[in-house]
């Protein structure tokens, strides 16, 4: 762009975003004692129902399968075969958004640690690196003079496998536009602009022709290649990374990591004891002490790895 040895070291973090797999991991769910721990009255013979609230929380505590395995877990290893989903996988979406932002930092970090004769960046400019480069290059957008083809061919390309990505996960046409605008966005003004200024046509062309791209060239290959009978070898494989490298890259870095992940509307806990006389909802134990059997429900998040 506008500095002379910077499109290399740019250069190179793009093609190192492919090598690199940095994700998170994830915080498993917190301890919690039973309520059994707490008074072992309230789970004898006479209260204990399999099918009651206060026993699908017990289940719960227990890592049930039964409440952890369900559809909204991921399939381990890239979808090489099959259709994208009916309808969108927004927690996928999230982690391939934060992976994605995880790739180009590390990217950036291995450069800037590599000698110059990698990087292209010398001495004197790491040690005049400061934040107020970085914001000077995202306030001031310029129409870079970078090589045609890598506005108007590598450009293209990156935005229709951001576009394929968002198809894998289930968005629609126009969700998937602007899942690559996103993208698009996310690099020109965080790993790019740590070295030059953000490009004016990039942010335009990358998500634009690369909606065309994707739409009426990745996806017809993409389709064909896993149409086709028998097993795929090693070349229809290498041609549907081609297509969608953050999905197979991310599949990886799942398996790396061992990170198998779940969002859900369940049971979390339930209410304190109440002491009260019997009514509607409440059960009594042996002590008097009552219960409540109406557990309270919110989000759980849980990563195994």
């Amino acid at each position: 762009m506008t500095r002379p040895d910077m499109p290399r070291l740019i250069r190179t973090a793009r093609s190192l975003v492919l090598g690199l797999a940095c994700g998170l991991c994830g915080l498993p769910p917190a301890a919690a004692d039973s309520a059994a721990d707490a008074d072992p009255v309230a789970w004898s013979d006479a209260t204990w129902n399999p099918s009651s609230p206060l026993a699908t929380h017990a289940r719960f505590l227990n890592h049930d399968t039964v409440l952890h395995e369900t559809d909204s877990a991921q399939e381990a290893g890239y979808a090489w075969r099959g259709a994208a989903p009916t309808r969108p996988d927004w927690r996928g979406v999230g982690r391939d958004v934060t992976y994605f932002l995880g790739y180009q930092f590390a990217a950036i970090a291995v450069i800037y640690l590599a000698p110059e004769s990698i990087s292209g960046w010398d001495r004197e400019q790491k040690e005049n690196y400061s934040f107020d480069k970085w914001r000077n290059n995202v306030s001031e957008p310029v129409w870079d003079e970078d090589r045609w083809w890598i506005n108007y061919i590598l450009h293209p390309y990156w935005g229709g496998t951001y576009y394929i990505r968002a198809r894998e996960r289930g968005l629609d046409r126009a969700q998937a536009f602007w899942y690559s605008a996103l993208l698009s966005t996310l690099w020109e003004y965080g790993a790019e602009a740590l070295a030059e200024p953000v490009s004016a046509q990039d942010l335009v062309v990358t998500p634009v022709a690369g909606f065309l791209v994707g739409e009426y060239l990745l996806s017809p290959l993409q389709k064909r290649i896993r149409a086709k009978p028998g097993t795929l070898d090693w070349s229809d494989k290498a041609l549907l990374f081609m297509i969608d490298p953050l999905g197979v890259i991310n599949a990886e870095t799942d398996q790396l990591l061992g990170v198998k992940t779940t969002l859900q509307w369940q049971p979390i806990g339930l209410h304190n004891p109440a002491l009260t006389t019997a009514m509607g909802g409440m059960t009594a134990t042996q002590t008097g002490r009552l219960y409540s059997t109406a557990p309270a429900w919110g989000l759980q998040f849980r990563a195994d790895w």
